[in-house]
């Protein structure tokens, strides 16, 4: 089989290294708030339409409250930011930088209970509020205000940083170089095990010392980096690992052929001294014999 076709079916295997990667999630700030106000459009619809015979008349008026309240924040259209998981959508208690509360956090400090908001947010400001399901004090606030936890994780949302063109073509570059570099070095690997094992084909040894210091570099990326999607680290090990048996093999491949030629010239140094003749004289012949040894 040639080396294109095993490189073919490599770059087909690892291409999933690439995709895990290019998780791009292209928009703009007025995109975003668009976006945030049709999640509350929805979600004031689905308040409206609850059966809420059940709650007490104090439940009822507060609930109601909070539905204006909501329906207020929505039409302001201030939320707070992602700053810190580019193309991930993650939920901020309070915006880090602007103070900006997310939807619950605001419903909270506008019926006096800051004190919750303040006591999440220092605890894990990206919480997201189905987690709060063991909160005694915010479990009480909401049943005071006749909402269920259900209702309240779905008013929450998560906010997404708009991934800047820059940085979206950075993200597609290592999602094409990936599984290329990958697909490489599982192929000169197998090349440099089988067929390549005295390293007579330098382009295959190089390509797979390349290829493989490529995938180690896409693996660390991969492994280093915190706001990547679940599941891309084992993908970043497998391909360190990958890229780390192709510089293995192929420097294993480059020595066995130094090491031959180096064997080769000497034989070649040590024939080229037996057949050389050494030449004596007779001086009182005058003449020249040449022995060989």
């Amino acid at each position: 089989m040639r080396l294109s076709r095993w490189l073919a079916v490599a770059v087909l295997v690892a291409a999933p290294i690439g995709f895990a990667a290019t998780t791009v999630q292209a928009g703009d700030g007025g995109a975003e708030v668009r976006r945030i106000r049709a999640h509350f459009d929805s979600v004031l619809t689905e308040l409206s339409q609850r059966d809420i015979g059940a709650l007490t008349t104090e439940q009822r008026a507060r609930r109601a409250e909070l539905t204006k309240t909501l329906s207020a924040y929505r039409d302001r259209g201030v939320f707070p930011h992602n700053y810190d998981f580019p193309g991930q959508a993650v939920p901020y208690f309070i915006d880090r930088k602007t103070g900006t509360l997310c939807a619950v956090a605001n419903l909270l400090e506008k019926t006096g209970r800051r004190d919750i908001v303040d006591r999440v947010a220092a605890m894990n400001n990206n919480v997201w509020v189905a987690q709060l399901a063991g909160d005694t004090a915010f479990g009480t606030w909401l049943d005071a205000h006749g909402l269920t936890l259900a209702e309240a994780a779905r008013i929450q949302v998560p906010y997404v940083q708009p991934v800047t063109p820059a940085q979206q073509a950075r993200q597609v570059a290592f999602g094409v170089t990936a599984p290329l570099a990958v697909g490489a070095a599982l192929t000169t690997s197998v090349w440099n095990a089988v067929a390549n094992r005295d390293g007579h084909s330098r382009v295959v040894s190089w390509t797979g010392a390349i290829s493989g210091a490529t995938a180690i570099a896409a693996g660390a990326i991969l492994v280093g980096k915190s706001d990547l999607p679940e599941g891309a680290q084992p993908i970043g090990i497998a391909s360190a690992g990958i890229g780390a048996l192709s510089v293995a093999l192929s420097a294993s491949a480059i020595h066995r052929h130094r090491a031959i030629v180096s064997a080769e010239r000497e034989a070649a140094k040590k024939r080229e001294v037996a057949l050389t003749p050494i030449v004596t004289t007779d001086r009182k012949a005058g003449l020249s014999l040449a022995v060989r040894f």
